[in-house]
Formats: structure tokens, C-alpha cells, sequence
């Protein structure tokens, strides 16, 4: 821990301190702010300077085991709210709810600065609980749990949603103080997507960073090929397939049950090759949902799309991710599908109203897929 209490009651901030004052400060006696346990300095030369506990200690608030890269990442944000004005808290305790953030900044947003892997179920617990008691929580990971080729079961999990930069996730270099968001994250069948925006933490206002998310941004795309990108999902479809993997299964049974086949997909459905990446498979049984409502009623509002949609994810057969939420994740989908049409004249739209055309497309006639931020899809033709 960074902080502890003094004999009069006083709180002492570490993460402000010179080693040399930090070592005078070891003759006096210090307490846990939570359990009130003794706890003294270390002040070495390979962790950061920090409190522990004097005996070992069952304390509910803090870790024994916290790392040199969660002590620093603290301290770095810390330094940069002191810095910048900032109103702010190390390690604050939040009574009602029982927990505590590694820092509260502006006493809004619970900053957790993650560095090792933890239960989803224990994730979900303590998100939900700064949700419902309006704190928006900011989870910022460090290096094991950085992005690499593929987002991981628990990484999707931290990822965030804005209209402005799509799915995006917060990392924390503390060596070179650096805060990083990755953003504009979209899956393909070879890989996964990503732009980048770095901050230096010593030259940037740490609130400012957090805007980043809600402002216009230079626009970025991403550029395929279409028959390459579809051959080569169709190949990883046969293989797994042939393997039985869970997913596929799944996603072929579902076709099977409205008498479509996986590998023989109309276009309208394999269309657009982007996926995303959190709904990933199940983003096709979402457009076969609304490409089959269109065709069958042929005028349809959006309320009724969502209604259609949301029948069909009910609650047991989709992953909840709750920095992005369960409805808003699927408006965003049914959306950016709708764009696709509207885009290609599959559907017009009269005020409120989707009126399917009846238009086919030919995946051997598109060339390419341009997808964009502000997200925005463009077919080239041959």
C-alpha cells in the first residue's frame, strides 16, 4: 500500500515522497487504514517505496502481494493528478460499497490498475458495484494482460464502446509512462485489428486522456479483400468444423435449423467480412435475424428489428459484458448492419421504416471492404 495513518489519525501519502524523507519517515508508527494494524515503510532500491503490513494479515483491503509494476502504475497516476490539479485519492475506501479503487479521480472515476489475472466472476462483482453506485470505473491493464494477437476471454471483458472509436481497452506501460488506448478493435478470420494512442503520463492531464474515447479523432480505416478474407474463412470453418469445435458447431447447427448451410452463406450474411469483437460468431445469427424479418415483412421499423433481435439474445445465450452492457451492445450491432444495407441498396429508408429491395449482391463482384471511423462501410466493385 501507498498510504497508512499516522498515531494521530493523519494520512501519509507515499507516492509524493523522496526516498530520503521517505526513510526519516520509518522511526514513526504506522496503521492500516483498514484493518488498524501496524504496518512499517520498506524503502528499498526494487520495489517502489510502500507501507506493509508488520505480521502477516488477513486484511481485506490490501494485498501483500501487490507487484513493483502495481505499486509504480499508482504512483504514476497519482504523480499526474498531483501534477494537473487534479482532485484525487490513493487507494480510497468506499464504505458503502466496500471497496477500494486504487485511486478515485475527481470522485467519479474508480481507477483499477489490473497487472494480473482475475476471476471473470470476481471482475463482474466489483464493476457492477461502483455501476450501480455511479462511479464510472476505469480498468487499466498492465503488461500481462496487454494486448497481443487476439483478445482473450477475460480481456474482452475490459473492452469499452464509443460511437466515436468503436471497441477499445486501456493498457498501462510503467516503464516508459506510458497510457495506452487501443482502439478501433475489430476482428477478422486471420486476425485482430487495432489502432493506437499513447500518453506520456509526466506530459498529459490523466483526465484529458480519459476524453479520448467521446472526441472526434482523425479518421482511420482498414482496408480487405474480399474473396481472400471469405476463402479464408470458409477454410477455417471446414477445419474447425471437421473438428468439432463447440462454436462452430453451434453456429452450424443454427443455420441448419433455418435450412442454410455454413459453408454456403448468401452474401447478405457474410457481408460485411469485419466481425466484431465481442459478439464474434453469433454477430451472423444477428443478421440472419433482421435479413430474415426484412424479407418476410418486407417494411419494418427499427423498434421492431430490436424487438426481433433481443428475442432471440436472450439472456443465457450471449457472454455479458458490462462496461459496454448487453442492449447498447446489440443497438450497436443492428446499426452498423442497417448502415450496410442502407449502403448497398439492399434496403431504402422512409422516416422510421426499412423497405427491403430485394437486391442481391455477388461476393465475386466486390473487390474490396473499406471500413472506417466514424464507423462506415464502402464496397469497391470490380
Amino acid at each position: 500500500m501507498l498510504i497508512a495513518k499516522s498515531q494521530s489519525g493523519k494520512m501519509m501519502d507515499l507516492s509524493l515522497k523522496k526516498k530520503s524523507d521517505i526513510q526519516a519517515l520509518k522511526k514513526k508508527k504506522w496503521y492500516c487504514p483498514s484493518c488498524q494494524e501496524v504496518v512499517i515503510i520498506k524503502n528499498g532500491n526494487v520495489m517502489c517505496s510502500h507501507f506493509a503490513h508488520k505480521q502477516k494479515s488477513d486484511c481485506s483491503s490490501f494485498s501483500e502481494n501487490e507487484s513493483k509494476e502495481h505499486l509504480l502504475g499508482k504512483k504514476l497516476i497519482a504523480e499526474n493528478c498531483k501534477k494537473f490539479g487534479i482532485p484525487y485519492e490513493l487507494e480510497a475506501f468506499l464504505p458503502d460499497l466496500k471497496q477500494r479503487p486504487d485511486i478515485l479521480v475527481a470522485n467519479k472515476y474508480a481507477i483499477e490498475f489490473q497487472c494480473s489475472p482475475l476471476s471473470i466472476s470476481r471482475f463482474k462483482e466489483r464493476t457492477a458495484t461502483y455501476q450501480d453506485n455511479g462511479y464510472q470505473v476505469i480498468w487499466i491493464l498492465g503488461e500481462k494482460l496487454h494486448l497481443t494477437s487476439k483478445l482473450t476471454k477475460l480481456q474482452k471483458n475490459f473492452v469499452y464502446l464509443s460511437k466515436e472509436i468503436g471497441f477499445y481497452l486501456w493498457e498501462l506501460d510503467v516503464i516508459k509512462k506510458q497510457i495506452r488506448n487501443n482502439y478501433f478493435l475489430v476482428a477478422t478470420s486471420k486476425k485482430l485489428l487495432k489502432k493506437e494512442k499513447n500518453w506520456n503520463l509526466s506530459h498529459v492531464n490523466f483526465l484529458q486522456i480519459l476524453t479520448f474515447s467521446n472526441q472526434k479523432n482523425e479518421k482511420q480505416f482498414y482496408e480487405l479483400e474480399t474473396e481472400i478474407e471469405l476463402f479464408h474463412q470458409l477454410g477455417q470453418w471446414n477445419h474447425q468444423l471437421n473438428q468439432r469445435m463447440p462454436k462452430e458447431m453451434f453456429l452450424q447447427q443454427y443455420f441448419y435449423s433455418k435450412r442454410l448451410n455454413l459453408r454456403e452463406l448468401p452474401c447478405e450474411l457474410m457481408l460485411p467480412s469485419y466481425k466484431s469483437v465481442l459478439f464474434q460468431e453469433k454477430e451472423l445469427i444477428l443478421r440472419h435475424a433482421i435479413y430474415e424479418l426484412l424479407m418476410s415483412k418486407k417494411e419494418v421499423t427499427k423498434e421492431q428489428i430490436y424487438e426481433k433481435v433481443f428475442q432471440i439474445f436472450k439472456e443465457e445465450e450471449m457472454e455479458s459484458y458490462l462496461l459496454v452492457g448487453k442492449r447498447r451492445l446489440i443497438k450497436y450491432h443492428v446499426s452498423l448492419y442497417l448502415c450496410f444495407l442502407l449502403q448497398n441498396g439492399i434496403v431504402i429508408k422512409k422516416e422510421n421504416t426499412f423497405i427491403f429491395q430485394m437486391k442481391k449482391l455477388n461476393i465475386r463482384q466486390i473487390e474490396k471492404e473499406i471500413l472506417g471511423i466514424p464507423l462506415k462501410y464502402v464496397m469497391i466493385n470490380k
